[in-house]
């Protein structure tokens, strides 16, 4: 039996927790409510002096070979392996195993199996398999058996949680955590972050402001023509990382409308500090462009961390036609789905928050503060 007093939730990531804002929020929960927490996971050190300097806070450091040749990144999958499986042997008998995301059940493999009665695996997005090596077609690792020997499912959005139970035969429905920032950070300012808030600071239109990843299930060019039809009167400021292989055509997509700014990437917080210039936030994504199987339907029940993320500056919505935004915006009215993605039908969006955005704007507070960590992780984490 998990003893709050004695023994450790066990947090295993695979990659680096600073690009997982909702792990950094389960750490936050816990530590506030006096859980002893230890983490796996690459850049523990990024972590902010209130985590680290916690005395119920520590970390494994996880190391990463550069490069990506197949050579390099076998020798990174198995210093990483090593590590994990080496964190996992040392858990206490009753201490709680918290995996974050499918390549770290992955990593630690039928090890994972005997902890079962207090393993609780967390899916960010829809799942249902991996590749057992990268780029592999036929070999794959079956996650649904590690689903339902574990003692508790967790993921991100309600749609997901009877999708993931149905295809996956769990027997319980999976416990929902929304990506909501536990606390919703004073953005850091640095030489690098004013240089773009000074840009940001003297643009005459009004922004239409994307955090995140530029993926390719991000539908930027159907936006980007229709702003470009209004750009005296509006603009669009993009944040973000690409990944290599989609660089030529979003640098491409950059230069072909004179309506787009790409400021770059800054790592959390200090992307937030954009908001507070920003007049309409953007979220679009587009559903059956990445995954496989019912994966591809990811997008459709998104759950970004980003709507919480603009919805705590105040900022009203503008996104795509899927049901993981529009049963947010149609019952908080914080935004607007998009019927479609013509010119005509996106500015007539902009057009609607703009007539309405004072309204918009304080609702955003109310879809905010509906939410509360506490209650949910705690009743999570509760293995009586």
């Amino acid at each position: 039996m998990f003893d709050k007093e004695r023994d450790t939730v066990n947090i295993f990531l695979y990659e680096s927790v600073i690009y997982y804002p909702p792990t950094i929020s389960l750490i936050q929960c816990l530590l506030h409510n006096g859980y002893r927490v230890h983490l796996v996971a690459q850049q523990c050190e990024k972590l902010d002096l209130e985590i680290k300097g916690n005395t119920h806070f520590s970390f494994r450091e996880v190391k990463k070979y550069s490069g990506n040749s197949p050579v390099s990144r076998l020798q990174s999958r198995t210093a990483i392996q090593k590590v994990l499986r080496e964190e996992l042997k040392k858990t206490g008998k009753s201490d709680i195993i918290w995996t974050v995301n499918p390549l770290a059940v992955r990593t630690l493999g039928k090890d994972l199996l005997a902890y079962g009665d207090r393993h609780i695996m967390q899916l960010l997005e829809l799942t249902n398999d991996l590749p057992l090596y990268r780029g592999s077609k036929y070999l794959r690792f079956d996650l649904s058996k590690y689903g339902r020997n574990a003692a508790k499912v967790v993921v991100a959005e309600i749609n997901r949680a009877y999708i993931q139970r149905v295809e996956w035969g769990l027997k319980k429905l999976p416990y929902v955590i929304p990506n909501k920032p536990y606390v919703y950070p004073e953005p850091l300012e640095s030489e690098d972050v004013t240089v773009a808030l000074e840009k940001m600071k003297k643009e005459t239109r009004k922004i239409i402001v994307y955090l995140g990843v530029l993926d390719p299930d991000r539908e930027f060019a159907a936006f980007a023509r229709a702003i470009e039809t209004v750009k005296d009167e509006y603009c669009l400021y993009l944040f973000g990382k690409c990944s290599p292989t989609e660089q030529p055509g979003f640098q491409a997509l950059c230069q072909q409308y004179s309506c787009i700014n790409y400021m770059g990437f800054f790592n959390p917080p200090k992307h937030l500090s954009f908001l507070q210039h920003a007049y309409i936030a953007l979220t679009p994504y587009m559903p059956g462009v990445v995954g496989r199987g019912f994966e591809k339907l990811n997008a459709l029940y998104c759950a970004p961390n980003k709507i919480y993320e603009y919805a705590g500056s105040n900022l009203p919505m503008i996104g795509t036609d899927v049901l993981g935004l529009k049963e947010a915006f149609d019952k908080y009215n914080i935004g607007i789905c998009c019927a479609d993605l013509e010119p005509e039908t996106i500015v007539s969006a902009i057009r609607y928050v703009d007539e309405h955005h004072a309204e918009m704007t304080k609702n955003c507070s109310a879809f905010y503060d509906a939410v509360n960590l506490d209650d949910i992780i705690l009743k999570i984490i509760d293995f009586r």
